[in-house]
């Protein structure tokens, strides 16, 4: 199970390897940084934000 858990790993970085490659990066970047700057519609905590962020489930229902 743990062989299975680490394949999928393994396909899953490549996947996001192939979707963010260096061309581009730096667009990337800016864009990102300037959204954390910019005044957020909703109100939560970092706490909040942060669970946002790492719930894989969220990504998933949209």
């Amino acid at each position: 199970m743990r062989e299975r858990a680490s394949e999928q790993k393994v396909a899953k970085l490549a996947l996001v390897r192939q979707r963010f490659t260096p061309e581009g990066r730096a667009e990337r970047v800016a864009n990102a940084v300037d959204a954390l700057r910019r005044e957020q519609p909703i109100k939560l905590s970092p706490e909040d934000w942060r669970w946002v962020a790492e719930d894989v489930d969220l990504a998933d229902q949209s």
